[in-house]
This record gives structure tokens, C-alpha cells and sequence, in this order.
């Protein structure tokens, strides 16, 4: 007996304890879950709820109606429509149901089903409330308008890239899901030179009919033309051929795509990561790839970018597409400084001057251009280039302030002696160079062979100061060791006074040269001893 009324206890309890279970709802408990559900804007939970009305009560056209608001608001547009259908099949004389068919395929650029939609509704005498007819007369003037604008579309019926996008504006506020008004749109913002725009487009496109040429071509200009370092435009282009790979996942151009990406990625920010701890060398190394004559990372983008355009996946507008590349200006910047910080010149400046064509006021590329100058004696320009450097030069930044200091040095030597000038070497020329030219100038204008003083006098003091070590170590930073006016300290003047010119006696370097004899040549007492 207590085993019986135990059962009976826990029953009372379970029925006390514990709600009525989903099964046992009616279809208005479901409505109205589903109403407040939607309210709240949890339009999943709606569904689910309208589901289970429909499910008790499949004749309720006002449970499609609802439930057609919540497909439309996850995006799932057939269901809504579906809905829509299935609520005029139940009640005719339903009007709202017409005007929200004719407002979804509105929307949806399907013209000629929005007025089919307003038609049946007048048809079937479904006006009847003064605001749904005035809501119908709206909604049919917009729609003409729509078809209007689309016939001058298809016609190209514009003078200029603005007439289009302006027109192809219109119609996107009317019909923003209008698959060929978006396409248009975005041709004639590229011919306007509006790739960001464009960009807009075909984002929104791949979002409403999503294609694999579509989404290599979002990638590539996404990472490749306007990634820039921390943007999020980079992770933007890995995102698209992701969902390239998702919807297709055998597309072998995706998957291509993908692996070229992420291998250039992978050098790109190691080279960043090198640059940031200051490894110059390790950045050159990172950017030329692992495999020595293979292409580098600057070169393979150059060819997927080519291979772009070549496959149409680039739009033809974008012809210049390198020129334009973020990420190959970047790879630019990060040469020409890598190059400039280990002091190599010649090989910072091809991109150097790649990157001073679309960042003038480039730091590293200026000090790069100054140095070419200085190379070339062209020291005016290389003191404007200088001063330029350091009018965008942090103001701690003491090593281009020493540069325009030595550029003006050599700008006021060069208006005195220029001893490179008097050898006929550049100033980059190495020891080899500068004595080869010295003994080719000494036979020619020895005065034994006609030459004059003077003229020899020129020639040796210029090799004796960049035979010199030290002397041509101080003249290549301005200073002329044989300028008494120079404001040396401790007053060390010229360098031979009191003894002579060093290459005035038999015992200078290159005597073993000259091997005829012994002249002596008259003029203030001075005597040359060369042997021939």
C-alpha cells in the first residue's frame, strides 16, 4: 500500500514540478511564443515556433504571413516568398501578402514578378483598406521607375562613368539585391577610377550569387592591390578564397590561389618581423625566397597579378594593377631600406626610385637619392634631396642632418678643388683605380713630355690626398686637408708645407714607373726627378 501511494506522490510532484511538455501546446501557445519571439528579433526561435502552429493548424494563412517575415529576415528570400504563396492560396482577398511579394522581388530586382504581384492583387480585389492601395500605387510607381532606369542601363543611354553610376545609384536605393544593376555599377565606378567602390560591389555580389571568379578576384585586390601592414584588408583576401574553398572545395583555382597566399604571406611577415628587430639582411634574404634563381616574393606577385589580367579575373581597367599594388609598394620600401641601412647604395636605389614615384617624402628613399647624388658630384641636388630628408626626419635623428652637413661641405669643395675631378675618377673609385689613373695622367703631363708645372703640381696634390687614407677620408666628408682655411684644429694647414711636395723626389710610389733618366725642370727653384 505505501509502494502505491509512494507512485501516486511522485506523480502529483512531476505534474507540480515540471511544464506542460513542447508536444502538448496548442497552436496558439506556438503563435504566441512565435509573435514574442519575433518582437525580440530571435528570428531562428520564430521559425521554430511557427514551424509547430503550421504543423497543428495548417490553414492559418496568418501563420505563413508571419512566418514569411522571419525567412526574409535570415535572408532565405524562396522561403518567404513560398510563404507569401501559401497565404494567398488560403485567403485571396489578403492584400498585405501581395504588397510584401511585390516589395521582396522589388527589392530583389525581379521587376516584372513585382507587378505581376500588384496586378493580382488588384485582380482580386484585395485593396480594400485605402492604405493598402495607396501602399499598391507606391510601390507600382517604383517599379516603373526601376524599369525605366534598368532600359537606359542595358542601353548604355550615358554620356560619362557618373550619368551610369548616378542611374545605377537609383536603381540600388529601388532594388538593392538587382544582381546586373550591382555589375553595372561596378564597371562604371572602375571607369571613374573607383576601385574601392567597385570593390563594394563585388563584395556585395559574392554575398548575393557567390562565384569562384568573383571570390579570386576579391582576394587578389583585397591582399595583393590594398593590403596594407595591420590592415584588415589582407586577412580580408585569405577570408575570400576561404569561402571560395567552402563552396567549392575542389576549385583548383582556389586552391591554387590559396597556397600562392599563404606561402607569399609567410615571407611577407617574416621580412616584417626582421625589419622590426633591425636583421637588414635577414629581410633581403626573407623577400628573395628560399631557393636561390627562383623568383622573388616582389616578382611572383608581379606574375599573379599579369595572370590576373591575362584570365580576366583582374578587370581590364585594372591594367596597371602592379603600379597600383599596396603590397608591392610595401616590398619596395622594405628593399630600398634594408639596402640603405647596410650602406649599399647602388642596390637600394632601383627601389628606391620605384618607391620615391609614389612616396616622395620616403625617408630612407631620400637618404638613397642623396648618396646617388653625392656618387655622381652632383652636390646642389644632393643638398636639396638632404634638406628634404630632414625636414621629414624625426628631430632626434642625427644621421641625415650629418649627411645635409657633408653634402654642403662637398658643395663648397667642389666651387675649390675637386681632386677627383683633377684624376678623372668618381668619388667611389677604389685605390687600384685612383693610382692607375694618376700614372696615366703623370706620363701625359710630365713636363719632360711637354705638360706644365702647374698642371703637374694639380695632379700630384690631388693623389696625394686620395692616395692618403686618412687625407681622402677627411675630403670625402668636406673637408680639403689642403685648404689652410679649412678650420682645422691645432692649425695643421696644408699638409706638406715645410717639406716639400711628397711627389717632388725620386722616392714617391710610383718612380719604379719611369726608368730614362734624370731631367730637371726650371720654375721657382722646385725640381722634378722622374725616371723613365
Amino acid at each position: 500500500m505505501a509502494t502505491k501511494w509512494h507512485v501516486l506522490w511522485v506523480a502529483v510532484l512531476a505534474t507540480i514540478l515540471f511544464p506542460v511538455s513542447q508536444a502538448d501546446k496548442s497552436s496558439s501557445e506556438w503563435l504566441h511564443q512565435a509573435n514574442a519571439a519575433l518582437t525580440s528579433f530571435d528570428y531562428a526561435g520564430a521559425l521554430e515556433a511557427f514551424d509547430h502552429a503550421i504543423e497543428l493548424d495548417p490553414d492559418a494563412y496568418l501563420s505563413y504571413f508571419r512566418r514569411a517575415t522571419a525567412q526574409q529576415a535570415l535572408g532565405r528570400t524562396k522561403a518567404a516568398l513560398d510563404d507569401l504563396d501559401a497565404t494567398i492560396q488560403r485567403s485571396p482577398s489578403f492584400g498585405k501578402a501581395y504588397l510584401q511579394q511585390a516589395r521582396i522581388e522589388l527589392k530583389e530586382g525581379n521587376l516584372d514578378q513585382a507587378l505581376h504581384a500588384l496586378k493580382a492583387m488588384e485582380k482580386q480585389g484585395a485593396a480594400h483598406a485605402a492604405k493598402d492601395k495607396a501602399q499598391a500605387s507606391e510601390l507600382r510607381s517604383h517599379v516603373q521607375q526601376a524599369q525605366g532606369l534598368r532600359k537606359k542601363l542595358d542601353k548604355k543611354s550615358y554620356k560619362a562613368p557618373e550619368d551610369c553610376l548616378r542611374m545605377a545609384d537609383e536603381l540600388l536605393k529601388l532594388a538593392p539585391n538587382d544582381l546586373p544593376a550591382r555589375k553595372q555599377h561596378a564597371e562604371c565606378a572602375l571607369q571613374q577610377g573607383d576601385l574601392e567602390a567597385a570593390l563594394v560591389d563585388w563584395t556585395r555580389l559574392a554575398h548575393l550569387a557567390p562565384e569562384p571568379e568573383l571570390q579570386l578576384r576579391l582576394s587578389m585586390i583585397a591582399y595583393y592591390m590594398l593590403g596594407t601592414k595591420g590592415s584588415q584588408m589582407q586577412e580580408a583576401g585569405l577570408t575570400h578564397l576561404k569561402a571560395c574553398l567552402h563552396n567549392d572545395p575542389d576549385n583548383k583555382a582556389c586552391i591554387r590561389a590559396h597556397k600562392q597566399l599563404r606561402k607569399i604571406d609567410k615571407a611577407v611577415q617574416k621580412a616584417r618581423k626582421f625589419a622590426e628587430g633591425d636583421s637588414w639582411s635577414a629581410v633581403v634574404s626573407a623577400l628573395k625566397g628560399a631557393k636561390v634563381g627562383a623568383p622573388t616574393i616582389y616578382e611572383e606577385i608581379e606574375t599573379l597579378l599579369k595572370e590576373g589580367l591575362a584570365s580576366k579575373v583582374l578587370p581590364a581597367q585594372m591594367s596597371d594593377a602592379a603600379a597600383r599594388s599596396e603590397l608591392l609598394h610595401e616590398i619596395e620600401g622594405l628593399y630600398c631600406q634594408a639596402y640603405v641601412e647596410q650602406n649599399l647604395i647602388r642596390k637600394a636605389m632601383p627601389w628606391c626610385d620605384k618607391l620615391l614615384v609614389h612616396d616622395p617624402n620616403n625617408l630612407p628613399a631620400l637618404i638613397a637619392k642623396g648618396e646617388e647624388k653625392m656618387a655622381q658630384s652632383e652636390y646642389e641636388e644632393a643638398v636639396r634631396i638632404f634638406s628634404k630628408a630632414a625636414d621629414h626626419a624625426p628631430p632626434t635623428d642625427r644621421n641625415v642632418r650629418a649627411r645635409l652637413v657633408k653634402a654642403q661641405k662637398l658643395l663648397k669643395q667642389s666651387k675649390a678643388k675637386d681632386y677627383y675631378k683633377v684624376l678623372g675618377v668618381s668619388r667611389d673609385a677604389d685605390d687600384r683605380t685612383i693610382k692607375k689613373a694618376y700614372r696615366r695622367l703623370a706620363r701625359e703631363y710630365h713636363p719632360d713630355k711637354g705638360g706644365s708645372q702647374e698642371k703637374m703640381a694639380e695632379i700630384n696634390e690631388a693623389f696625394g690626398v686620395l692616395n692618403d687614407p686618412e687625407l681622402k677620408a677627411r675630403y670625402d666628408q668636406g673637408d680639403d686637408p689642403n685648404d689652410p682655411t679649412g678650420g682645422q684644429e691645432g692649425g695643421f694647414g696644408h699638409p706638406f708645407a715645410g717639406q716639400g711636395h711628397p711627389f717632388m723626389a725620386q722616392g714617391h710610389p710610383f718612380a719604379q714607373f719611369f726608368q730614362q733618366g734624370h731631367f730637371q725642370h726650371g720654375g721657382g727653384g722646385q725640381q722634378f726627378h722622374f725616371s723613365f
